[in-house]
């Protein structure tokens, strides 16, 4: 019988695959997004849209990734779950990130491609489409932009933080304003582009500080957090608590000097 792959090699092949099929994905967006205008919209939920864009998008990446790997279970946003959230692995996809700034002409909008193993993000692919940046990593394997290792931020203290700051409908408006005079009061600031999972990809390539939300889904949160890590950096475990990987939960992800800090500060235990 023939010795298993090692896990770096495991690793490797989907962080290829999922490479080519975020790609792949991006350049369907494209097409859409040159004419945005006749899309068909739908309202999801407060403020949550989806369009023919972001489901052709899903299955241009499920058409790559379940045939090369059938053994993995797969999460996405759209098409819900397939295969067994118990699997080894388990891919967790948004299509599309950043739906509302994609239907409106705005730019941070992007591919999200995340690896969640035996509870850990182990594997993300994050790619912007417009700026052709493509974001990876995984354990083993160093994070990169377009083949350029990058690493987290060295900020070592709040006063001289620029940090994503995340909200959704899901968490009360009157938290969200206690975490950010939380930040305030600390002398740090806040920055957002409307696409969670690329900030999390601005985290590993240090151009924030860190990232804080109090609710992500995972198709949101693995790839980010995924690709913090193999840029050196450190996250809160998630989803928090031993939740189902569906549920999702808070996102805390940092620099590790800035990290003891922030968990302080939103008081994250």
């Amino acid at each position: 019988m023939p010795a298993e792959e090692p896990r770096v090699e495991r690793l490797g092949s989907r962080l290829a695959a999922a490479e080519y099929a975020a790609r792949e994905a991006g350049r369907t967006l494209l097409t859409h997004y040159g004419r945005r205008s006749r899309l068909v919209i739908e309202q999801k939920g407060l403020n949550d849209f989806v369009s023919v864009a972001d489901r052709e998008a899903e299955d241009v990446i499920a058409a790559i990734l379940r045939p090369a790997f059938q053994t993995d279970g797969f999460l996405g946003e759209e098409t819900g779950r397939s295969g067994s959230l118990e699997a080894d692995y388990v891919w967790c996809v948004d299509p599309l990130d950043g739906t509302t700034n994609f239907l409106r002409g705005a730019h941070n909008w992007c591919v999200s491609i995340g690896l969640w193993s035996k509870g850990e993000p182990v594997l993300g692919v994050i790619y912007d489409p417009l700026r052709d940046e493509l974001f990876a990593g995984a354990d083993g394997i160093a994070a990169t932009i377009d083949g350029a290792v990058i690493s987290t931020s060295s900020t070592a203290s709040v006063d001289r933080t620029s940090l994503g700051l995340g909200h959704n409908h899901r968490v009360p408006p009157e938290t969200f304003a206690k975490d950010a005079q939380r930040l305030f009061a600390a002398g740090g600031s806040f920055r957002q582009v409307g696409a969670g999972a690329l900030m999390l990809a601005y985290v590993s390539a240090g151009r924030v500080d860190g990232y804080f939300e109090r609710h992500m889904w995972a198709w949101d949160a693995i790839a980010g957090l995924a690709l913090i890590k193999a840029a050196g950096g450190r996250v809160v475990p998630y989803p928090n608590l031993g939740a189902p990987l569906e549920q999702g939960g808070l996102v805390l992800a940092s620099g590790p000097a800035l990290y003891r800090d922030l968990s302080d500060l939103f008081e994250i235990p």
